[in-house]
């Protein structure tokens, strides 16, 4: 890329920067660390990020990436509290969620949706209650 002047400032040129610390929204989630070595063309004297067609398309693939990873990981976390209080089996029929679903999570087997990721993570922050109140929901209480 041929350094150009921004047209945000009209002081700065603009070059592809790599450089750690920045964010960015994605999806769900408010922030998602871009990483480092992705380079973004940013003007040198304002700092303006300028992102054309195929900069914002890699930049989605990079930020589809870490969000899966996230997902992930809070899956996870959630799963594993929940399992302190009652059989993932138990969680699965809640759900309707297919016997053994919830380990494939775990495992890495399989990718969870943001709206199970978000089920689970409010299950887990009161399991007890959360899943009383599943099971009367669905008349399975008792």
């Amino acid at each position: 890329m041929k350094p150009r002047q921004c047209g945000e400032c009209g002081k700065g040129k603009i070059r592809k920067v790599k450089k750690a610390g920045r964010t960015a929204r994605y999806k769900t989630m408010q922030r998602i660390e871009i990483p480092k070595s992705f380079e973004i063309p940013t003007c040198d004297h304002c700092g303006t990020e300028w992102l054309d067609q195929k900069t914002a398309s890699a930049l989605n693939k990079v930020l589809e990436a870490s969000y899966r990873l996230e997902l992930s990981h809070r899956v996870r976390e959630s799963i594993d509290k929940i399992a302190q209080r009652r059989p993932q089996r138990r969680i699965e029929e809640l759900l309707g969620l297919s016997h053994g679903y919830l380990s494939k999570l775990k495992s890495g087997d399989r990718d969870p949706s943001p709206e199970l990721v978000s089920q689970l993570a409010l299950i887990a922050r009161e399991p007890e209650k959360r899943i009383k109140e599943l099971e009367e929901y669905w008349g399975l209480a008792g």
